[in-house]
């Protein structure tokens, strides 16, 4: 278990290698001729809550080395309490973008899915899409709940503290917080499924699935199809 943990203390590192090897050589490997980006807005979105989301998991992976020192050593419980308000503060950017990101899918609609997704594929993509964000939802809040039923404060990099409407409950606590962690184990689970899914699309079926949600994505060439609709790939979930 241990060593799981580390290994996600240090993914952010290897997301941040592996996207940016995509980005210098996915173009050559498989060109995606005519693609159609997603707009900035949604590009902006979905790196930030991706970005967001590993590394206020790592925060917390991290911090447990100082945990176990808190209760003896009060320089490791000062270091313990900043990475905690840390993670809650970053945790507080994706339930916020979560809730900018439903806004956003109104005013603008998800490009159209691959037409060369079967029927049970376009499900198995859907159905991840609403797990993801459901998880995306459901996770910070338990961590909020978590921290007022501990008797703790919650704090959006010292801007502004959430409101606290749970009284203190260590039992209902422990409920939270075991919900917060595992529920991010399954999120782990589906993001795996994710970018698995995204490579897929983008080494084997050759589409551009991938190539479209790329920060640095080109606008297409005037004259080229657009293509906009309700739905989502594994591969452009977010």
């Amino acid at each position: 278990m241990e060593i799981v943990k580390a290994t996600l203390a240090a993914l952010p590192v290897v997301v941040v290698a592996a996207w940016l090897l995509v980005g210098m050589f996915g173009a050559r490997l498989a060109p995606r001729a005519g693609r159609v980006p997603w707009s900035a807005p949604s590009r902006l979105f979905h790196w930030v809550m991706a970005f967001a989301t590993l590394g206020t998991t790592s925060l917390m992976y991290y911090s447990q080395v100082y945990e176990a020192q808190a209760a003896s050593s009060p320089v490791a419980r000062a270091q313990y309490g900043e990475l905690l308000r840390l993670h809650k503060s970053i945790g507080l950017v994706v339930l916020f973008l979560v809730a900018f990101r439903f806004a956003w899918n109104r005013f603008r609609p998800r490009p159209a899915l691959p037409a060369t997704l079967s029927a049970p594929q376009r499900r198995l993509a859907l159905g991840a899409h609403g797990t993801l964000y459901a998880l995306m939802l459901a996770i910070p809040l338990l961590g909020w709940f978590a921290s007022m039923a501990y008797g703790g404060r919650t704090h959006f990099f010292g801007l502004f503290e959430l409101p606290r409407w749970l009284g203190k409950d260590v039992e209902a606590a422990v409920v939270y917080r075991n919900g917060h962690i595992w529920l991010g184990w399954l999120m782990f689970a589906v993001l795996a499924l994710h970018v698995g899914a995204a490579l897929w699309h983008h080494f084997v079926k050759r589409d551009a699935t991938l190539a479209q949600m790329l920060p640095w994505s080109a606008r297409p060439a005037p004259g080229a199809a657009v293509g906009e609709g309700r739905g989502s790939t594994m591969g452009n979930a977010t």
